[in-house]
């Protein structure tokens, strides 16, 4: 279990759990005024809770295939203060059904598309996009965009590139860009990067390293000063 200032996450049951980069990701993602906003691949809800913590009257849709997590993830809602604001559907993307389009989707995706598979079928779906394919989730995250909608997504570096190429194939272009190391001297190992139909022709980017002498950089203390508590 992880306390945070407005909620807890459970995780009891949950294939991929909390951590770091997630954590950071959530602290990054914001769109201009949003009424309503996507999660896809919700996990714990961690991601849905944190922005509906920064937007107070946002109306979050959570979709999440894996019954483990889902079960963790309607335990979150129900018991955070944003209960009435949250709404899980526990399906494959592929088949949620909504006549809305979003303001702001958000994704942790599975990963690795051709990758050695773990022999746990649980961490398969998590991890490896075998399920969901970077080209789907390009293809209906544009789908589900309203016009100046925006679409955040974390990824490894490698893997990121290969979300770019789908991306751009549907319109959508680089708003924002950040890398990720865990210190100075560690190679980047995550990068989170907007996406939007109403892109500037460079648009800006911006690295985190988030240990500085073994202890959290000023940059991570003030992006987390709102969820974690030790901040």
């Amino acid at each position: 279990m992880f306390r945070f200032k407005q909620f807890t996450v459970t995780q009891e049951n949950s294939a991929m759990k909390v951590c770091t980069d997630s954590c950071l990701f959530g602290a990054l993602i914001r769109a201009n005024q949003p009424v309503n906003a996507l999660d896809i691949g919700t996990g714990t809800g961690l991601l849905s809770l944190m922005v509906a913590q920064r937007y107070p009257q946002l109306i979050l849709d959570a979709v999440e295939i894996d019954s483990g997590s889902a079960a963790d993830a309607r335990y979150n809602f129900t018991h955070s203060p944003f209960q009435d604001r949250l709404r899980l559907h526990e399906c494959a993307v592929q088949d949620f059904k909504t006549e809305k389009t979003y303001d702001l989707v958000f994704s942790n995706p599975p990963f690795y598309e051709n990758r050695l598979k773990s022999p746990h079928s649980r961490k398969n779906l998590a991890h490896h996009a075998t399920g969901l394919s970077f080209r789907e989730l390009a293809g209906i995250s544009a789908r589900l965009l309203s016009a100046d909608g925006t679409l955040w997504i974390l990824l490894p570096p490698f893997e990121m590139e290969a979300f770019i190429t789908e991306a751009r194939s549907h319109s959508l272009g680089i708003t924002a860009r950040y890398t990720v190391r865990h210190d100075t001297g560690k190679p980047v190992f995550r990068e989170v990067v907007a996406f939007s139909r109403q892109h500037p022709p460079h648009a800006p980017s911006q690295e985190i390293i988030i240990y500085e002498n073994a202890k959290y950089s000023s940059i991570f203390a003030a992006l987390l000063r709102d969820y974690y508590l030790i901040f």
